[in-house]
């Protein structure tokens, strides 16, 4: 009876370790809470929903139906400055066109920017990412960053860094991404 007793308690012994042993493997294969995503191409581009300098407030999501160039910059960022003129310049040439850009200016106010904007000779759809949420949600890490989204929203394209010089053969250079939105621009 002493043998059977033992191997009872053996036996319950094992199961409850086996209980524990489920519940811990059930417990970790629970999904973790939802992290936030960044913007990478293929997927859908993060809302922009910022003032504007000179009044309002922006709307990425309304924008459906246009290509949009999105660039993230400062006035104290060196590249970001080289390479202003040939943004305003593309977006010039397609202002009659369904295409717009967003300037997202990180962590400075608008008489900042109005004051860049007026030294520059610039004219751009400048808006204020004044805590940086944005910026984040692109996943930018470094200025000047630049992303390309389609009609449908989607993120085709991204370039954390500065465009390089070069032609239209010179991935990310001012006249391959000029190249890159007037294809997208030929699909619509």
């Amino acid at each position: 009876m002493r043998l059977f007793s033992r191997a009872v308690v053996i036996g319950g012994i094992c199961l409850v370790l086996i209980a524990a042993g489920v519940a811990a493997w059930l417990l970790l294969l629970q999904p973790a809470a939802a992290a936030p995503t960044i913007a990478r191409p293929g997927a859908p581009a993060p809302q922009i929903a910022l003032q504007v300098v000179g009044g309002g407030t922006s709307n990425l999501h309304a924008e459906r139906g246009k290509v949009v160039l999105v660039n993230f910059w400062a006035t104290w960022c060196e590249p970001c400055k080289s390479e202003m003129p040939a943004l305003q310049q593309l977006a010039d040439e397609l202002r009659d066109r369904p295409f717009r850009l967003y300037s997202v200016d990180l962590q400075e106010d608008a008489p900042q920017v109005e004051a860049f904007q007026r030294q520059y000779g610039l004219n751009l759809y400048a808006v204020l990412d004044d805590n940086g949420e944005v910026t984040r949600a692109y996943g930018v890490r470094a200025l000047p960053a630049t992303f390309l989204i389609d009609q449908q929203g989607v993120v085709r394209q991204q370039r954390l860094g500065p465009l390089l010089v070069g032609n239209a053969e010179t991935t990310w250079s001012e006249a391959w991404l000029a190249q890159q939105v007037r294809s997208l621009l030929a699909t619509s």
